[in-house]
């Protein structure tokens, strides 16, 4: 996936991947907020942009992550009968986005679908991205690529009432099965790799979606091609954004030696040992509401404690600052 593999400029693509991204309470009503690719060459090269160029400002503060939808297959606009997978990846990890991905195509093209397709995190790196650029150039495959970053992941889970991680989750997938439908495609059927307990979201699925069959299982991206299609594009795009990560703080010289963001990597524990700044942390890669990132501002001695005149205010005996030792707050956040 390079610049050479699409007819329109760099320039277009990356106003089109900036559009992918919502400031939106509601995305799902809105109709510019996944729609659907006009063909290949748009698809690669937004795709492209959103993976490897920095994210509009704003996305880094409020609203949500990019949506993509590719173009659509003409054998799945034209089929009664159209098949979905949908499976994530990076689900436990402390640094980088969450990525949802599904894969659809007709129920009369099985035959035509490659072989190989399995539970992405089973299979390596280079069969991955074989298998993604087979998925990118199949004429009757299409998918949808919904990427949360970690800071919006960060703010749903720290505000006064928690969107939790299994919301989020089944939200991303209902909205993606949302943006098929809304683009003319006759979804019958969808296999979805659960999150939670499967009867309990099968329901909430079938809720939503009266007139499509679901099939909602663990380990469903290792039993439905479908599934197993979704899984390779959730990896090998998560995957490619941990590694074209652009920071967008002034952190200087920062090493990008974080390996892939899971607590048991060992580089992404070495990366995360010293605070990167004695206010803030880290950068907003991190997600910060995750218990090692809390416990990491816990247990340093770099870090700076905090306590806001609303708190001195409430504070009629003092306990705060007696107890936590803070010093309040004066405004200066250095190069943040």
């Amino acid at each position: 996936m390079t610049a050479n593999d699409s007819s329109i400029s760099n320039q277009k693509a990356k106003g089109i991947a900036d559009s992918l991204y919502s400031c939106e309470k509601h995305p799902i009503f809105s109709s510019k907020y996944g729609a659907p690719m006009s063909n290949k060459a748009e698809t690669k090269a937004v795709l492209n942009a959103l993976l490897n160029e920095l994210r509009p400002a704003s996305a880094n503060v409020a609203g949500h992550g990019p949506l993509l939808l590719s173009d659509i297959p003409n054998s799945a606009k034209e089929s009664e009968e159209v098949v979905v997978g949908v499976d994530e990846a990076g689900r436990g990890s402390v640094m980088g986005p969450m990525v949802y991905g599904a894969a659809y195509w007709s129920s009369s093209v099985e035959e035509k679908i490659p072989k190989g397709f399995n539970d992405s995190k089973q299979l390596t790196e280079q069969t991955r991205e074989r298998l993604f650029d087979q998925l990118l150039d199949h004429d009757d495959i299409g998918f949808c690529m919904r990427s949360l970053l970690p800071s919006e992941i960060s703010r749903n889970m720290l505000r006064p009432n928690p969107y939790n991680l299994n919301q989020m989750s089944h939200d991303s997938t209902m909205l993606m099965i949302r943006k098929l439908l809304d683009a003319g495609l006759k979804v019958k059927k969808a296999y979805i790799d659960t999150v939670g307990n499967p009867y309990t979201y099968r329901r909430k699925l079938e809720g939503q979606f009266p007139g499509i069959e679901f099939v909602v299982e663990s380990k469903a991206d290792a039993k439905y091609a479908s599934c197993s299609a979704a899984s390779v594009v959730a990896k090998v795009s998560r995957d490619k954004f941990m590694t074209g990560w652009k920071f967008t703080e002034e952190l200087g010289g920062l090493s990008r030696e974080f390996g892939s963001g899971y607590p048991s990597d060992p580089k992404c524990k070495a990366w995360l040992e010293n605070l990167q700044d004695p206010l803030f942390g880290y950068g907003d890669i991190v997600r910060f509401s995750w218990a090692p990132i809390k416990n990491k501002f816990e247990e340093s001695e770099e870090a700076v404690n905090v306590l806001f005149q609303a708190d001195l205010d409430d504070d009629e005996d003092g306990l705060i600052q007696q107890q936590k030792g803070m010093s309040s707050c004066d405004g200066s956040f250095g190069n943040w």
